[in-house]
């Protein structure tokens, strides 16, 4: 595989941008202000890592994995962060859908590390096309809970 491609390819993981369902065990709930305001430190963290880790596109196969195997492991960290939060009871259903949606997204995520490690890059590429067609609905799901920092482009949020 030639670098340009596997360069071609890796660009739509930065829009993936969004975590896992479901609540955290045992804390308290947290108000609508403080959700906003810890899950958009999360959601920051996880893409100033997402751009360190793209900073240097992968020249082969062999690295695009290893990229996207980082990639993986950020975002199962920034999931594990914010399913540690409890929403208020009215904003866990949809809290619970933003994360299934980021659970999705680290799908794709995965299905493109093996198709790397795999030296596939048509299914490399539409792991990651998938992952950044989903963008959009990761984006509205956290933009109607008032996350702003997960609702970039440029994380998994």
């Amino acid at each position: 595989m030639s670098r340009p491609r596997w360069i071609a390819l890796t660009v739509p993981v930065v829009a993936i941008g969004v975590a896992l369902p479901g609540c955290g065990g045992g804390s308290d709930r947290v108000s609508a202000a403080e959700l906003v305001q810890m899950a958009d430190e999360i959601c920051g963290k996880e893409r100033s890592s997402f751009g360190r880790i793209q900073a240097h596109p992968p020249p082969n196969a062999s690295v695009a994995a290893d990229q996207t195997n980082e990639l993986i492991r950020v975002t199962e960290h920034a999931n594990s962060g914010l399913r540690d939060l409890r929403p208020p009871e009215e904003l866990e259903p949809a809290y619970d859908r933003y994360l299934e949606a980021r659970d999705r997204a680290l799908d794709q995520l995965k299905q493109g590390r093996e198709a790397a490690e795999d030296q596939d890059s048509a299914a490399y590429g539409a792991a990651q096309a998938a992952a950044a067609a989903d963008a959009p609905e990761r984006r509205k799901l956290a933009e109607a809970l008032g996350l702003k920092g997960c609702s970039s482009s440029s994380a998994t949020a």
